[in-house]
């Protein structure tokens, strides 16, 4: 045994440790624990507690060049206007992603000018609060995930390649920390001197603008407390030229959201752990009839594809419609005996959905407090516990036992005695009760003193659910 559990656990260490290295991916990150911020340019930024403060009109851009990207941060502000979190920054454009309290959209720059990819009307950012912000990049498709919900899904038909990222403020005051950035490296950078000089905000003054003029970021974000309808009219046939081809593919396309190998791990550690609780409890709190540790065996399997499929599908339609049609196909055949039985699979399924979706707080918490009223239900019903065997008795005549005696034998020794049929007539009895042996003994004794009514007393058990 112990030298299985070995084998078992360098296999986990040999599969973790490349799984984690592969997790973490090509990138950088910053928690902003070094006030000198070597590796940014950063004129008006400030370091206060581990955490990037920009003010007006100041922006903190990274050197690199990556592509197909997924960024994480979280984000504060305060005050009226717009923040951008701009990403593949370089000479040939940029793309930003901002947001405010009545702001929320992204928006390409290039030489031509600025277009909207994509907006949420009449979305409300609450100031002064931890925001979780994710922006994955994959061929040309840009989703953009705030506290784990999606937000904006927007493709590009003729996307930027690389670049770096940067933060600016358009009258905020800004604060970001935690940032992890995972994609492949660019070609080649773009040397340090074609980035913005110090003092300069790169999308507000013309001669620090990326593509070496006036850049029209200014006149073509939207006014604080304006939605993205009153942008400026470069903006505008790019939102009005999409066709209905165009949305369609969009809608249906089959590019689902990269899920980053940490947050599966995490999620499937999660599902594993919450369906071993989940059938300890059905094993000694449920009322089922049938074999509850066979059947309490299949939750861990059910939640953890559960969870698996929806991690898959959680982002795309097309994944989505495929799965319909699969279990169409793949009928569910296996009988439900007891309306208990499909509650917990029930449970164990909307525990997958949840981790899934990356709730991982309210699912487990939804577990807990499902624990605790299925303890106090069966606390307070404690008296009404299931029998878990069938005992009929027949006795005939000359020594024909009356059923008070019956009773009397099995109240001395059944946790749990009731009477389902009798019938009597002179010269037979017949019994059928639902009895509850809490030990084997018990069954033993009250075998020996029901045959000690009577030599000729028929006495048959039969098992219901197994003796404890």
């Amino acid at each position: 045994m112990k030298k299985l559990k070995r084998i078992f656990l360098v296999f986990i260490i040999i599969i973790l440790i490349p799984t984690i290295a592969l997790a973490q991916g090509n990138g950088f990150s910053d928690s902003f624990d070094d006030s000198t911020l070597s590796e940014w340019e950063a004129p008006g930024a400030t370091v206060e507690n581990g955490v990037l403060k920009l003010s007006d009109g100041g922006f903190a851009l990274h050197f690199g060049d990556w592509s197909e990207i997924t960024l994480m941060l979280k984000f504060k502000f305060s005050g009226e206007g717009e923040g951008v979190v701009n990403y593949y920054f370089r000479d040939e454009g940029r793309y930003g992603f901002a947001f405010g309290e009545n702001t929320l959209y992204l928006e390409k720059e290039t030489s031509e000018g600025i277009e909207t990819l994509s907006d949420v009307k009449a979305a409300t950012l609450q100031p002064d609060t931890w925001i979780n912000l994710k922006i994955v990049v994959s061929d040309g498709q840009h989703q953009i995930y705030l506290n784990d919900e999606l937000q904006l899904t927007a493709t590009d038909g003729n996307p930027l390649k690389t670049g770096a990222v940067m933060f600016n403020s358009r009258g905020l005051t800004l604060e970001f920390d935690d940032l992890q950035v995972q994609g492949t490296p660019g070609e080649g950078a773009m040397p340090e001197g074609e980035y913005p000089s110090e003092g300069q905000d790169p999308l507000t003054e013309g001669e620090a603008s990326p593509m070496g003029e006036v850049s029209p970021a200014v006149e073509g974000a939207p006014e604080v407390g304006e939605t993205n309808a009153s942008t400026s009219n470069t903006a505008q046939p790019a939102t009005t030229s999409q066709t209905k081809d165009s949305l369609m593919q969009e809608f249906f396309s089959s590019q689902a959201t990269p899920t980053d190998l940490t947050t599966f791990l995490i999620n499937m550690v999660l599902a594993a752990i919450a369906a071993f609780i989940l059938s300890l409890v059905y094993i000694h709190w449920g009322s089922s009839l049938s074999n509850r540790r066979k059947f309490a065996a299949n939750f861990m399997l059910m939640t953890i594809t559960t969870t698996f499929i929806i991690l898959i599908v959680r982002s795309s339609v097309a994944l989505s419609l495929g799965l319909v049609g699969a279990l169409s196909i793949v009928r569910f055949r296996t009988a439900v005996k007891e309306p208990e039985e499909l509650a917990y699979l029930f449970f164990a399924i909307g525990i997958g959905i949840g981790l899934g979706d990356n709730q991982r707080l309210i699912t487990m918490l939804a577990l807990v407090i499902g624990i605790i009223i299925i303890g106090l239900n069966r606390l307070l019903h404690r008296a009404e516990a299931d029998a878990n065997l069938h005992l009929s008795i027949a006795s005939q005549h000359p020594a024909k036992v009356e059923l008070l005696q019956i009773e009397a034998v099995l109240r001395n020794h059944c946790s749990k005695m009731k009477l389902l049929r009798f019938d009597e007539t002179a010269k037979i009895l017949e019994a059928g009760f639902l009895v509850e042996f809490r030990e084997m003994s018990q069954l033993n004794v009250t075998k020996q003193e029901l045959r000690a009514l009577s030599d000729q007393i028929e006495i048959t058990f039969m098992d219901n659910k197994g003796v404890w």
